[in-house]
């Protein structure tokens, strides 16, 4: 079990929009995003929050993610992205498995959807190291 004493701690500051890109920069030797998909997913996860903020359900939250309206906000943040460039990385995110289409719908891995609440969240890195 880790002592206190090998524990390094550095903090962020940063705003709720900036987290997720954090999270997913920090989280890049699991994922190998290239930098416009973190970019995407990274408004998608901002947006997912927001949407659980007013709504508990799942699935809901998912429909509103997906929806046109929501792609289209993501769209104008990515620089006016093209609508067929913007697909093409939706089919890039889900053939790495970052996006999951099942029978519930479209949602996210769960995997990269961060425990986040109004205080923010830690991500911790539990180093195993080989002897």
């Amino acid at each position: 079990m880790p002592t206190r004493r090998n524990i390094n701690i550095k903090r962020i500051h940063t705003s709720k929009r900036s987290i997720f890109r954090y999270w997913l920069e920090f989280l890049k030797p699991y994922h190998k995003l290239r930098p416009k998909e973190i970019e995407a997913l990274g408004l998608m996860l901002f947006y997912r929050y927001e949407f659980s903020l007013e709504v508990e359900n799942e699935d809901l939250i998912n429909t509103l993610l997906f929806s046109e309206k929501t792609r289209i906000k993501i769209k104008n943040e990515l620089n006016q992205m093209d609508h067929k460039v913007f697909n093409n990385l939706l089919t890039s995110l889900r053939k790495k498995g970052v996006l999951i289409k099942d029978d519930k719908g479209n949602r996210i891995n769960p995997v990269l959807v961060p425990n986040m609440t109004e205080d923010g969240f830690q991500l911790i890195f539990d180093f195993d190291i080989k002897k």
